[in-house]
């Protein structure tokens, strides 16, 4: 594989995109380990091992905290603090097979026909892939890698949704397995990369897009669960996510931990 095809936004972001490509076979097969496409992961901080997570924080810049339980989030932020690092916090949403497919038919039963799915020609379409990169990276969403978003790296489903009178996408949304067959939740797929074009905003589009994405994934990819990541204070995420048969689990949180001084990794 190009160590550079296929990856896509700041510096940053492809450097750490490179790494956990390279690193994906040891991630699938590492107790309390994430396969989080972007960066590094971990839903078992302890089974990781902390000498880890640092050393891939001041080598790599970033790891993902998943599913971590709400009582042992203070420590872990002092954790991170003994090394200079800090941790942005999501909120988790969750839903069933059963309550996802109810709620995603009732959406789907109204179908957008003023927009099309577009469709890659083939796994290494990457002319395809990076427009869809660049319009999640324009909306302030962090894009996953092509080789992720395509399945080459495990099953995945991509709902990329274009207007028909200038072929320009509309709106965007993925799902994929991130956990490995150590985990709780490794029959648990995740969602999100939820972009909507800032001209077709409060149409009910996000809504749409992320229904597709959330149907295929139980009914193509086989989730027994999905789940997605938002935060409070981001109400129009959460109601979508929400009409789409996910729950708020307050009981857990997931994050990105970073060094103090960088900037947000995504919104």
């Amino acid at each position: 594989m190009d160590d550079e095809r296929g990856l896509f936004g700041n510096d940053l972001q492809r450097r750490l995109q490179a790494a956990t490509l390279a690193a994906a076979s040891e991630y699938r097969d590492t107790p309390g380990a994430v396969f989080a496409a972007r960066m590094a992961g971990t839903d078992e901080p302890e089974k990781f091992g902390w000498d880890r997570i640092e050393s891939i924080l001041r080598k790599e810049g970033a790891i993902t905290f998943r599913m971590i339980p709400t009582d042992q989030c203070a420590q872990i932020e002092q954790r991170l603090s003994e090394f200079g690092c800090t941790i942005t916090w999501w909120d988790v949403f969750d839903g069933s097979a059963d309550e996802i497919s109810a709620a995603c038919a009732h959406i789907l039963n109204r179908p957008r026909e003023e927009f099309f799915q577009i469709e890659p020609s083939a796994f290494d379409d990457y002319a395809f892939f990076e427009r869809a990169q660049a319009f999640m990276a324009e909306s302030g969403v962090a894009p996953y890698p092509t080789q992720v978003l395509s399945g080459e790296f495990g099953p995945a489903a991509l709902a990329v949704l274009s207007k028909p009178d200038d072929g320009s996408i509309a709106a965007t949304a993925f799902s994929y397995f991130p956990y490995n067959r150590y985990s709780t939740h490794s029959k648990t797929a995740w969602a999100g990369l939820v972009a909507v074009n800032e001209n077709l905003r409060g149409q009910g589009l996000g809504v749409y897009v992320n229904a597709l994405v959330l149907k295929r994934a139980v009914e193509e990819l086989g989730a027994e669960r999905v789940q997605e990541f938002a935060r409070t204070s981001n109400v129009a995420s959460c109601r979508m996510i929400e009409h789409c048969g996910l729950s708020l689990q307050s009981e857990v949180r997931s994050g990105i931990a970073q060094p103090a001084e960088a900037a947000s990794f995504t919104r």
